[in-house]
């Protein structure tokens, strides 16, 4: 069973609801499961799973581009929100995280639930051969060190969909405006997060 808010925001936003509703819910049983063995998410986040995880993280569909871009989920960890952006349509779809055991996670995914991308089992600062249109990254470092760490693998027309808590103004200050441009957007799963979207000038 999901939670009302999350088969809502669905339901309004995609003409596949119900599938990508199905998904969800298999994505769901399998990460409660796995998350026995391995530090997936916090224990004490799995009651609220589908508003804290599912929920913020689909919530960034309404910044995306359109499914043919590629897209990059550096330290997806669990697939947050990597693992939802295949859920919902994302086929062009990296997802970058260096630990072996949720690498391994990210492939028992892909394959239970039928989705479409490739699992990088390195550090961000190792990976030089691609080039991505759109970043995503939620619970992973700071805004200085994400673009510092993606340096090799972004271009001018790159841009970064962060999911960030109430340290986001702090972070901010450290970025150079004369270099960067940047909009906040208000999360509606928090008052206290926001969704910044950044590029180069």
């Amino acid at each position: 069973m999901l939670n009302e808010k999350l088969v809502k925001f669905c339901n309004d936003n995609f003409d596949d609801g119900k599938l990508i509703l199905n998904k969800l819910s298999e994505y769901k049983k399998i990460l409660i499961k796995e998350n026995e063995f391995m530090n997936l998410i916090g224990k004490s986040t799995i009651g609220d799973l589908d508003e804290r995880h599912f929920l913020d993280c689909i919530q960034i569909v309404k910044y995306l581009p359109h499914y043919e871009k590629s897209l990059m989920d550096i330290g997806t960890g669990a697939g947050l929100p990597g693992v939802i952006m295949s859920i919902i349509g994302y086929e062009n779809l990296h997802l970058v995280e260096k630990s072996p055991k949720k690498s391994s996670f990210l492939e028992k995914c892909k394959y239970r639930l039928g989705l479409n991308y490739v699992v990088h089992n390195k550090s961000i600062s190792e990976i030089s051969n691609l080039n991505v249109d759109f970043i995503t990254a939620r619970a992973f470092a700071s805004i200085e060190k994400i673009i510092s760490m993606t340096k090799k693998i972004i271009n001018k027309q790159t841009k970064f969909i962060l999911l960030k808590g109430k340290s986001y103004l702090t972070e901010l200050e450290t970025i150079n405006p004369q270099k960067y441009f940047w909009e906040t957007h208000p999360s509606i799963t928090s008052s206290e997060s926001k969704i910044i979207i950044m590029g180069t000038k």
